[in-house]
């Protein structure tokens, strides 16, 4: 999880993938 939010922060994935990402995660 902290690197999907890094990966977001950075601007590597966008809103979409990271929510998406987040989804499956949970």
């Amino acid at each position: 999880m902290e690197i999907l939010k890094k990966r977001y922060a950075r601007g590597e994935i966008s809103k979409e993938e990271f929510e998406e990402k987040r989804n499956d995660l949970l």
